[in-house]
């Protein structure tokens, strides 16, 4: 509240140009023009849907490879520097070849969406799985539990929040990979009304842009951390 209304004291008072700074009045008014006349729901839809899409690509690679990486000293010494070395690319070089290689459209946007998902939820898989206490492990196999049994009955519940928590993590990064493929690969979504918006020195709208892709955001958060606690629950047998 106090930073908005010294970014209201700060234009009100005309101290910044309005092209450089908008009154955060009129930001507010453009969000709700969109949401009233259907303009921020039609260009989020692309958004997301490339977002969601890209995560569930990353959590269906992801999540195995942690695992297999977790059991296997030498899957790990394979797979982990390519995996580190996948975050170090920065996005905006990947997407043209993307673009180049697969074409323009949902798909390489969603691919480039789960590039940048992958890293956390590989990396929380294998921590999670890492950090068990092994007397629990060893219990298990006294118990005569297959290795499969072990895993899904045993490991997988116990390291569920630390999984479920890069699956989240995941998710609300595919917004910034659905973004930048937008403004490398073009399409129907934010990414392309924020560059709309830019080439028409609109700043009004590109901070309206941004607050869409904010609540956007926090609502995806929200939504799966919801999801989180009751998949938590459910794997580790705890009901509310």
């Amino acid at each position: 509240m106090v930073v908005l209304l010294i970014w209201w004291g700060v234009t009100a008072t005309g101290l910044v140009p309005k092209i450089v700074l908008p009154n955060p009045v009129d930001v507010v008014v453009r969000v709700a023009d969109w949401v009233v006349d259907g303009t921020g729901w039609r260009y989020l839809a692309p958004t997301l849907g490339a977002a969601l899409l890209g995560s569930v690509i990353a959590m269906v690679g992801a999540i195995p490879l942690g695992v297999a990486i977790a059991h296997s000293r030498l899957l790990a010494a394979i797979f982990e520097p390519f995996v580190a070395f996948s975050q170090t690319i920065p996005l905006v070089a990947i997407a043209p070849l993307l673009a180049l290689w697969i074409g323009y459209g949902l798909v390489p946007i969603a691919v480039l969406c789960a590039i940048i998902s992958f890293f956390p939820m590989v990396t929380t898989t294998v921590i999670g799985l890492r950090g068990m206490d092994m007397r629990i492990i060893e219990h298990a196999m006294l118990d005569g539990a297959s290795p499969v049994q072990r895993l899904l009955h045993v490991e997988m519940p116990i390291a569920a929040p630390a999984v479920l928590a890069g699956i989240r993590a995941g998710f609300v990064l595919s917004m910034t990979g659905a973004i930048v493929g937008e403004f490398v690969m073009g399409g129907a979504g934010l990414g392309t009304l924020l560059t709309i918006s830019r080439e028409a020195a609109d700043s009004v709208g590109v901070f309206a842009v941004l607050v869409w892709i904010a609540v956007a955001a926090l609502v995806l958060q929200g939504s799966i951390q919801i999801a989180e606690r009751a998949s938590t629950h459910r794997l580790q047998g705890e009901h509310s």
